[in-house]
């Protein structure tokens, strides 16, 4: 499973710690609106403090490398210890559903009412995360923290199975006494062997609760829309056309171009309309998508089609492409230009992308991992993140400083490699930029079965407690490794592209050298 979470300005990953609660616990669940759009208004929330919106039932809790956003580090997604994973995707929802009376969201800023963690701290397997997700939606409300009228897709996957669940909210005449669910959900689970996509808009056509292998949803998925008016018994129910809103071209375009990667025989057709652009909910790929092959489906911008940017006219010289030629940069150069990019599967503005391998052939802690990159996925280096890793390196897991740039922070200096390789010659900052990211990555690929195979062998003789302390080794490693490369390149590319004395700079351009496994081991 692969996910960019678009719109934020930085992202942020770290350790959320396993706990057990005594018996009969009801935990506080805590709520911060409105939403900051500004850091003075996020200081004024935290002075404010949070509300108290409810309480919460909890057991206990597991180990999560938890992945967050924005000002207040809303959950976003994440993965746990059991491999559990799971992401976001707003959806455009269909006027009369938004409710402000719910309490809980995919990703508010406290992790008692964010669904997305509670499915994480709290669930297993994929299906324990429908279900879980599900039933606080029917009991608190739904209502999306950061867009209140708008619906969300959470894909959530585990070793076994991969899902795609879309949730609508109640209609603003939902009360927490009605007795009524407090939302709508409906989750389809994709077919084993095939890919599916979701790309800011619905996703989920015709639903068969007959077929409770591939599809899960709340008991109101009709009467709710009967009831608002929305579908009338005895008509064809679609569930995108229900209650999600049609989206627009930027949702269709990156929906034909992931099916047509992993599909391309099927001759998928695009027409710029988007209600005529409806694709199958899944696909069977040609080959299958290796981690390598997912990361480059991230970094993809529509490279050989009409859609690619820098193909245009516009960018050709003389000499041929324009090193000016690049899929996103200043917004004034495509004015001059009177270019449009098109949205792409990769933007430029991700707060962090990563891609999960999950298998459950393995023990958890080993056999599960984020590839998980600090930023846009076309500048970035993706980095082996294990979940069986208890901690991480501090300047990786604090959320970013948004009071000024501050260059000990990864996120920073993947934010400024990003902006200095589309606002410099792109043909040539990028080439440096790849340089020193793909051989790294095509490293960890290389060492991964020597390091699952030592890391077994660590389980074997020691216990999990020291495999823990083995992957948690290797991703400080790995970790600083590249933090220390990002900070370099970020003065490489401005002695040589921007100041115009490379010859002031490094002898060399900056590398990651990845941790060799017998090193990872003596460190045990």
């Amino acid at each position: 499973m692969s996910h960019s979470c678009d719109g934020d300005v930085m992202g942020l990953v770290y350790v959320m710690s396993a706990r057990a609660y005594p018996p009969g616990t009801r935990l506080p669940m805590y709520w911060n609106v409105p939403r900051p759009s500004t850091y003075a208004e996020y200081e004024d929330n935290l002075r404010k403090g949070y509300d108290h919106v409810g309480n919460l039932p909890v057991s206990e809790t597991f180990r999560s490398l938890i992945l967050a956003g924005n000002l207040e580090s809303m959950t976003t997604g994440g993965l746990n210890e059991h491999g559990l994973c799971i992401a976001i995707e707003f959806l455009p929802m269909r006027k009369g559903l938004a409710c402000s009376r719910g309490r809980v969201g995919p990703n508010s800023n406290h992790w008692t009412t964010s669904l997305i963690a509670n499915g994480l701290l709290r669930a297993r397997t994929a299906r324990e995360a429908i279900q879980l997700i599900g039933a606080m939606i029917e009991e608190y409300g739904f209502l999306y923290y950061r867009a209140p009228s708008a619906g969300v897709a959470l894909p959530i996957a585990d070793g076994r199975e991969a899902w795609l669940m879309e949730i609508f909210g109640p209609g603003e005449g939902w009360k927490p006494e009605s007795g009524r669910p407090g939302g709508v959900w409906c989750a389809q689970r994709i077919p084993d062997g095939e890919v599916g996509c979701s790309a800011n808009r619905s996703r989920i056509g015709t639903v068969n609760l007959n077929d409770p292998e591939h599809f899960l949803a709340s008991t109101n998925v009709f009467s709710l829309a009967e009831a608002l008016g929305f579908w009338k018994p005895g008509t064809p129910f679609v569930w995108h056309d229900v209650y999600g809103g049609p989206g627009d071209r930027s949702n269709s375009l990156r929906e034909w171009r992931a099916l047509s990667l992993a599909g391309p025989a099927l001759g998928l057709k695009f027409t710029g309309d988007s209600q005529i652009d409806r694709y199958p909910f899944s696909v069977k790929p040609e080959r299958p998508l290796t981690v390598a092959r997912l990361i480059d489906v991230m970094r993809d911008a529509y490279e050989g089609t009409d859609f690619d940017v820098t193909s245009q006219p516009a960018f050709q010289v003389e000499a041929g492409r324009s090193p000016l030629a690049c899929p996103w940069g200043p917004p004034e150069l495509f004015e001059l230009l009177r270019l449009k990019p098109e949205r792409a599967i990769c933007t430029p503005t991700s707060g962090y992308v990563f891609v999960a391998q999950l298998r459950a052939e393995l023990p958890a802690a080993i056999g599960n991992l984020l590839w998980f990159a600090y930023g846009p996925a076309d500048t970035s280096c993706f980095v082996p993140l294990y979940a069986g890793v208890s901690d991480l390196p501090d300047e990786w897991d604090h959320p970013a400083n948004f009071t000024r740039i501050d260059r000990h922070q990864p996120q920073w200096n993947f934010r400024l490699v990003h902006n200095l390789t589309h606002r410099l010659p792109y043909r040539k900052t990028i080439q440096a930029v790849r340089q020193m990211i793909h051989p790294a990555e095509r490293s960890y690929v290389e060492i991964q079965p020597r390091l699952e195979q030592a890391a077994l062998q660590v389980m074997r003789t020691k216990g999990p407690k020291a495999a823990e302390g083995f992957l948690t080794a290797y991703a400080f490693d790995c970790t600083s490794q590249v933090g220390s490369a990002y900070a370099a390149l970020v003065d490489d590319l401005m002695y040589r592209f921007l100041v115009g004395d490379p010859e002031l700079g490094r002898s060399a351009p900056p590398r990651i050298s990845a941790p060799a496994v017998p090193e990872a081991e003596r460190r045990q």
